[in-house]
């Protein structure tokens, strides 16, 4: 009956429309998740992907469902509450992962592991430190977890790899594009909300959760998603689909705009003008140009117009809340010193390091004040102070292992992937990007993906070769 139902639905499969239409629909579900109830829209997402998996015997839309799970959760997490609500429906969905990954394993997928040897390192090198992890007392036994938060990040992009096929490629830049209306509509809420409650603050002036995050981790994933809608305009074969990537891209930036960050503000304007410039280096189709150039062109005179007629302080009000430390390192400086003395103190910490939870200080957690580990807010200082020099090696061996396969991924998805990565670890220097959930589960996806993908075309629905 199984393998009727494949043959009656099995154009669908690889149909762009469907497949679009599948990363749209599970993100809908994902607002509902956090705006309402998140079991409300996690389990919808869960039990249609898994159909879907199951009736065509692919894994490739497991990529938004795993993203909607993640980016979906509204409620935010909290050291002395254990939250039920989100991690019962996705331990029924890695319950299915994991089955569906045994009764398709196949012994020459152990080949992957060869791709994440700096991921390896890390994940050991992250764990070695658990030994002598004196600050991690009966009160926060719970941060043993983090230590092995890199090797829980290497046995997801394993268990990508081992289930993903060369006819992933597409679900997965649809599944990027459309994660950034669910990150936007999160942050136009919760800033709503915000406004509301005090109306005569400017909008400017918040810093706020929106439950899985902060609002500045969220420009981070904007920024990360990027290149994928202008890799949609520039594969698109429709005016339509081309207006509408014009338009994401836009939302993109005014998204970036309202998360308030400066980091999102500073590399998401360089993210967006290098890709705009790829834009027209490449061969691309004159009516998309001419469309392009209009809508930017309308966009600077709508610009223009709300300066000067509708908020004349806009731009006022950006350098006084914004930017109104300048380029102030609001105290990073002395964490990266902090970071510094502790990696140095000891030998043993020189070359191990001294853990993930190496300080414990009093710091503002989703809307409350409480005691966890410190974060170092730049990748070096991060894997050098957790991992020390074992780890600061992996992590450039996972790099030029992520670097590598963008260089084989031609020149037009390649430039553009390699801007958003670019920007992104750049970003990583100053802020949390690196052993972070948010951007890790991400980067598996992409990075699993990608190793699979050689047919980069997302228009066109001939059928793909599996495996």
């Amino acid at each position: 009956m199984l393998n009727n139902l494949r043959l009656k639905f099995n154009k669908y499969n690889n149909n762009y429309k469907f497949e679009a239409s599948i990363a749209l629909l599970f993100m809908v579900f994902g607002m509902l998740a956090w705006k309402v109830n998140y079991a409300l829209g996690a389990i919808p997402v869960i039990l249609i992907s898994a159909f879907l998996m199951v009736l065509y015997d692919d894994f490739k839309y497991g990529i938004p469902s795993s993203l909607v799970l993640l980016f979906s959760y509204g409620k935010g997490f909290e050291v002395e509450h254990f939250p039920f609500d989100i991690v019962i429906p996705v331990l029924f969905y890695v319950i299915f992962v994991l089955g569906f990954t045994i009764y398709h394993f196949k012994k020459e997928k152990l080949k992957h592991l060869k791709s994440c040897i700096g991921m390896i390192i890390l994940s050991i090198s992250f764990i070695i430190p658990i030994f002598w992890a004196t600050l991690v007392t009966k009160e926060f036994v719970v941060f043993y977890i983090m230590y092995f938060s890199w090797l829980m990040y290497t046995i997801l992009y394993i268990l990508m790899c081992f289930n993903l096929n060369k006819n992933s490629f597409r679900m997965m830049v649809f599944s990027f594009s459309s994660l950034t209306l669910l990150l936007g509509f999160e942050l136009v809420f919760e800033l709503y909300k915000l406004h509301t409650i005090e109306p005569d603050r400017s909008i400017l002036s918040f810093t706020y959760y929106i439950g899985w995050g902060l609002c500045n981790e969220a420009g981070i994933i904007i920024c990360f998603c990027m290149p994928f809608i202008f890799y949609e305009l520039i594969k698109s074969k429709s005016i339509i689909i081309s207006l509408f990537s014009i338009f994401k891209i836009f939302l993109c930036l005014g998204f970036i705009f309202i998360t308030n960050s400066r980091g999102g503000l500073l590399f998401g304007g360089i993210e967006f003008i290098s890709l705009f410039i790829v834009l027209f280096f490449i061969k691309f189709d004159m009516k998309k140009i001419k469309i392009t150039y209009i809508v930017i062109l309308l966009s600077i005179v709508l610009s223009i117009g709300f300066r000067y007629a509708i908020n004349n302080d806009l731009f006022e009000s950006i350098k006084n809340t914004i930017f109104k430390e300048g380029l102030d390192s609001n105290g990073r400086f002395d964490m990266w010193l902090d970071a510094i003395n502790i990696w140095k103190s000891s030998f043993r910490n020189v070359v191990f390091g001294s853990g993930i939870v190496s300080e414990i200080k009093e710091l503002s957690l989703y809307h409350e004040v409480a005691e966890s580990f410190v974060v170092y807010h730049s990748t070096i200082f991060e894997v050098l102070v957790s991992a020390g020099l074992i780890g600061f090696i992996g992590l450039i061996i996972h790099l030029y292992e992520k670097y590598k396969m963008v260089f084989k991924k031609g020149i037009v998805f390649g430039s553009l992937l390699l801007i958003g990565y670019i920007v992104v670890d750049l970003y990583g220097m100053i802020d949390n990007t690196y052993g972070m959930y948010y951007y890790m589960v991400p980067l598996a996806i992409l990075m699993a993906t990608l190793r699979h993908s050689k047919n980069l075309e997302i228009y066109n629905d001939k059928k793909l070769e599996l495996f």
